[in-house]
């Protein structure tokens, strides 16, 4: 069986947590990893991701960031591209009502 447009995603952001996580030289939960490499262990792990991006410091931002020679760091700077906007109307539909 196919995995599911979710299950895509799931992996997606687990594989570029892992991404940063390496990035840091911090260790990655076992969880993340198997979540990164199957479609059997779906890990919803959005929020801790864009926790460690918010709290990276300029430097390691960039580094990690700016890597034009790693897909998985263009694929970064469109998922936290993305994560952004939905931050962004979610606080402003937020306001609205």
């Amino acid at each position: 069986m196919n995995p599911s447009n979710k299950e895509m995603q799931l992996r997606k952001n687990c594989e570029l947590y892992v991404y940063v996580l390496t990035s840091l030289q911090r260790e990655i939960p076992e969880e993340i990893v198997e979540c990164a490499i199957s479609y059997d262990y779906p890990v919803e792990c959005v929020g801790e991701l864009s926790a460690l991006i918010k709290s990276l410091d300029e430097a390691s931002f960039k580094m990690i960031m700016s890597n034009s020679d790693s897909q998985e760091a263009r694929d970064l700077v469109n998922w936290w591209e993305m994560q952004q906007e939905a931050d962004r109307l979610h606080r402003s539909l937020s306001c609205d009502g």
